[in-house]
């Protein structure tokens, strides 16, 4: 839901409520293990399914998701993925 609740009360572009989406499944450790992989894979499915994808490589993924768990804030990760963004054709 926070995509929703970023969408519907903030106003957020598709780019912040899928920077919220991540951020919130790789930080809450809703598992024990895989948090991150999980995050990743939601959030592209997400976007494919809005008709965008993420023009990033694996590696690329990989770092974003390091930076997260880092403490990478969520308006960082929004600012990431509106650069890296790409419509599906």
């Amino acid at each position: 839901m926070r995509p929703v609740h970023a969408a519907q009360y903030a106003d957020a572009d598709l780019a912040e409520q899928a920077a919220t989406l991540i951020w919130g499944i790789a930080e809450n450790q809703a598992f024990i293990d895989g948090n991150k992989r999980l995050a990743l894979v939601v959030t592209l499915t997400f976007l494919e399914v809005n008709g965008f994808h993420l023009d990033m490589t694996d590696d690329e993924k990989f770092q974003l998701m390091i930076d997260i768990s880092s403490g990478m804030p969520v308006g960082q990760v929004a600012d990431t993925f509106r650069l890296r963004l790409r419509r599906l054709e």
